[in-house]
């Protein structure tokens, strides 16, 4: 029997695809690319965000921890000058021997503050460091200048800056510390934990509302120090649904520049940090106490005694010879070094009264032997110089004032026609600013004048001695009031005889003198130096400079009409302040004394706000 074997030869289609089966699978294949490339996206997305809140993360640290450890080292080695050399909301400068060398170089001298990049300067700070200009190895008295740090807040966020002050002359270099800071709040308090300065008003939370900025006397109080700072991102979060807002506190440097609240994409991460600066109030091997008699030093008195106890850790006298260093920041130290006897050590600082009023920071320093290596022992104490005076006149006729003057309603005045002085104060006071308001209550009559004394001797009885005098006369006073010539005068007068050392004309057109409205009389002495300023008290301050008229702030007064003039002259070097006038027409206020800065007094109202700190005894700025 015969098998047959057939193959199977299966019919190939050869047709292909249809147009059906070739969209079904691009959509297929578009999906999976669709798909490959979102996970790829969101990879790239989730590296980016991670990337971005790691630079955050570490920016936000090495700012917090800078500001920590710069903080717990301040006072280290310090012999010259203060710990602390500056103190606000969002900056703050301190010193410290980071070598332990026992010489502080420029580059320990820490000035830290928030800035933009590339802004113009908005505002500015002093800071005035003691280091080793020359590099011979030791900090002399002389070793020292002061530095304006300026800075740009012009918007968030910020960069953190390092200013480093140069050794040979008042510049400095910038230098970044941390990017991308949104905001700083920087806090203070005392050894009893109340905040600094002294009187800042408290949030709910009971810390202290920004702006504020600590006195020199009191950055020698602070004994704890908070920081706070936001972070942003470099960029911003890439999923477009990503949102973050919130608000910055009131009076902080963020806020300050007009961004009260932020609404966007970027992220932020806070950082505190509570240091204590261990070398201000304990040492590891002893320690220094020092005390001032008196603790404040009223013109005429020139001197302060300085005692330095030199204590071991059991607060016992160390009897042992041992030398002790006092310096002083201002006013001069005498003798500098003296050796301790029963565990004390004293010395005197004198004040010429140059100015009126300042804090001098007074420290004495110490060596001890610890297991044969010496060891440096450090103290410092503020010691006010107060010879700054202000009268608003409302509690009546105060001491030192001349008769026939009379104060009636709280103002001051005269009550007989005729040459008439009144000086008060202290006639040790060298360099100074006195301004007072005045007022007339009638018409004046032809050689009509009021004024200012200045460098007063303590006795007028003596004709031979002279002083100064600004003074407005009116020197065309015989027809309409209207039509009354006045005239800014600066005048060197000895006995009866009056020599003008300057003068400018107030044309009534320009400057019309009203009655019953407030004016300013401003004058001021600084060396050789003398200036006065005579303006309505209602508008801005006149430039120092008498050919400049600066505009004014208010567009119905297109023109500053207040007038300044200077002169110079070596007549008299010290003296009191005091007030002349010819007649009974004018009514003298709110009469103060103080020192120039950078501050000035625009109006009545400022010059009754700076009264008020005169009596308290803070220092007066014009």
């Amino acid at each position: 029997m015969k098998l047959s074997i057939r193959k199977y030869s299966p019919a190939l289609d050869e047709t292909g695809f249809t147009l059906i089966e070739l969209m079904i699978s691009s959509a297929i294949a578009i999906a999976l690319l669709a798909l490959v490339a979102g996970i790829i996206t969101s990879q790239g997305d989730f590296f980016s965000r991670e990337i971005a809140l790691g630079e955050m993360q570490s920016d936000g640290r090495a700012a917090i921890d800078f500001l920590d450890r710069s903080t717990r080292n301040s006072g280290y080695n310090v012999i010259r000058g203060s710990r602390f050399l500056a103190a606000s909301d969002h900056y703050i400068s301190m010193v410290y021997d980071e070598d332990d060398d026992g010489v502080i170089q420029n580059d320990e001298v820490i000035i830290l503050s928030v800035s933009n990049a590339m802004n113009d300067t908005t505002e500015t700070f002093f800071v005035s460091p003691y280091f080793d200009f020359d590099d011979d190895g030791e900090v002399g008295q002389d070793e020292t200048r002061d530095y304006e740090i300026r800075l740009a807040l012009s918007k968030p966020p910020f960069n953190l800056y390092l200013f480093v002050p140069n050794k040979l002359n008042s510049e400095y270099k910038q230098h970044t510390a941390a990017h991308n800071i949104e905001n700083l709040i920087i806090r203070y308090y005392d050894k009893n934990n109340m905040a600094l300065p002294q009187g800042i008003n408290l949030d709910t939370n009971d810390f202290p509302i920004p702006p504020y900025a600590l006195s020199r006397a009191e950055l020698n109080k602070i004994r704890k120090i908070e920081f706070e700072i936001i972070v942003r991102s470099n960029n911003e979060d890439p999923n477009k649904k990503f949102i973050n807002n919130g608000a910055y506190q009131p009076g902080s440097v963020a806020d300050q520049s007009g961004v009260h609240a932020y609404n966007d994409r970027y992220h932020r991460q806070t950082f505190k940090a509570v240091s204590s600066p261990k070398n201000l109030s304990v040492a590891p091997y002893g320690k220094i106490s020092l005390s001032s008699k008196p603790d404040q030093v009223t013109c005429p008195e020139v001197a302060a005694t300085i005692t330095a106890s030199v204590l071991d850790l059991s607060g016992e006298p160390i009897l042992e010879p041992l030398k002790v260093r006092f310096n002083s920041s201002e006013g001069q130290i005498s003798p500098e070094i003296t050796s301790i006897s029963k565990g004390e050590a004293s010395t005197t600082l004198n004040y010429d009264w140059s100015t009126s009023g300042l804090t001098a920071t007074v420290s004495a320093s110490a060596q001890i032997d610890v297991e044969g290596k010496n060891i440096t022992i450090f103290n410092a104490i503020p010691v006010a110089f107060e010879g700054k005076f202000a009268d608003d006149f409302n509690a009546g006729l105060q001491p030192g004032w001349t008769p026939p003057w009379v104060v009636e309603d709280g103002k001051y005045r005269t009550r007989e026609i005729g040459a008439n002085n009144s000086t008060n104060g202290c006639e040790k006071l060298k360099n100074y600013d006195v301004v007072v308001n005045i007022q007339k209550e009638g018409d004046h009559s032809q050689g009509d004048y009021f004024g200012l004394i200045l460098r007063s001797p303590s006795t007028q009885e003596d004709n031979s001695l002279g002083y100064y005098v600004a003074r407005v006369i009116c020197f065309s006073c015989d027809t309409d009031p209207v039509n009354h010539k006045y005239r800014l005068e600066l005048i060197d007068r000895r006995g009866s005889v009056d020599d003008m050392l300057a003068s400018v004309v107030l044309e009534p057109d320009e400057f019309p003198f009203i009655t019953g409205e407030d004016y300013t009389l401003k004058a001021s002495v600084a060396g050789d130096t003398l200036r006065a300023k005579f303006w309505k008290s209602s508008e801005i301050e006149p430039s120092d400079n008498p050919d400049e008229t600066p505009k004014a702030a208010d567009p119905p007064n297109p023109e500053q009409r207040g007038r300044t003039i200077m002169a110079t002259d070596t007549s008299y070097t010290q003296g009191k302040i005091g007030l002349t006038t010819n007649t009974t027409v004018n009514t003298f206020d709110n009469l103060a004394v103080g020192f120039t800065n950078n501050t000035t007094i625009n109006n009545s109202n400022d010059l009754e706000t700076n009264f008020d700190d005169l009596e308290e005894g803070f220092e007066l700025g014009f």
